[in-house]
């Protein structure tokens, strides 16, 4: 009894440890930049409504939550798709031809991206990609696919041979069988790669920042980025576009919650 009451105690601790800058940028968003400056801890003297009106304006909040969603989407949708596909057939190889490729794309994991973002941005200017979401979507795909493969495949590993024999049985070939069987069996560890890829995509900056210049195609992080100036800052305004780029992805979350820890939970008891 006495551990569950420390465990408890120590849960609450550490939430109030996560919330309490989420609680700080909040108030302090409300408040002007001189406010801000004296007392970062205190309450505002005024709420400052206008800040977020300006905020809006100045981002041109809409379109770039569009251009994030849009590339967010398309670059998760098509990184689970391939990356499921890839998985499937490694693990379905014979022989050592799967575990050297699966070995091919886990050393691509350990690659620092510092080390071929150049080469990346010099690629994607001669394939005219650059300024473009497709070229970002593509990139994304490319980038983040060995650790979906990596997560796909020891997922598949577990399941039963038997189902895919049966299958073909029945008269089903490869993409029925995988469309209609596998598929649906892997929508634990899709829930997981689809939560881990969104967060990394949505938060993602250096490759944006590399890949889009034109205002018209930036995503929230980009926009986020201009009010974080090498001789001024305004922090108030900060802290607002921090918040209004983090709202979509955290009502996501609330909304999606109960889905979300069921199907990481199944993919880690089944994995």
């Amino acid at each position: 009894m006495i551990r569950r009451g420390f465990g408890e105690i120590a849960a609450v601790l550490l939430a109030l440890l996560f919330l309490l800058p989420i609680l700080f940028a909040l108030l302090n968003s409300f408040k002007t930049n001189g406010e801000m400056l004296r007392s970062f801890v205190s309450w505002p003297e005024t709420w400052e409504l206008g800040n977020y009106k300006r905020v809006w304006k100045d981002m041109h909040y809409p379109r770039a939550l569009w251009n994030t969603v849009l590339v967010t989407a398309l670059g998760v949708g098509f990184t689970l798709l391939l990356s499921a596909m890839a998985a499937y057939r490694i693990s379905r190889m014979n022989g050592s031809r799967g575990f050297w490729l699966l070995m091919f794309f886990t050393l691509s994991m350990m690659v620092p991206f510092q080390t071929i973002m150049i080469p990346l941005v010099k690629l994607a200017s001669e394939l005219n990609l650059m300024n473009s979401r497709l070229g970002l979507v593509l990139m994304i795909v490319a980038l983040f696919s060995p650790f979906t493969i990596f997560l796909y495949r020891g997922f598949m590993t577990q399941l039963p041979a038997e189902l895919e024999e049966a299958a073909r049985i029945d008269g089903a070939n490869v993409y029925q069988t995988f469309f209609r069987i596998i598929v649906p069996l892997l929508l634990p560890v899709t829930a997981t790669a689809a939560v881990l890829n969104v967060l990394w995509v949505w938060n993602d900056f250096i490759l944006s920042f590399l890949m889009l210049q034109r205002e018209e195609v930036m995503t929230l992080q980009l926009t986020v980025y201009r009010y974080f100036g090498t001789y001024s800052q305004q922090w108030n305004l900060a802290l607002v576009s921090l918040i209004l780029a983090a709202i979509p992805v955290l009502a996501l979350y609330l909304a999606l919650q109960k889905y979300i820890i069921k199907g990481v939970a199944a993919g880690a008891v089944k994995g």
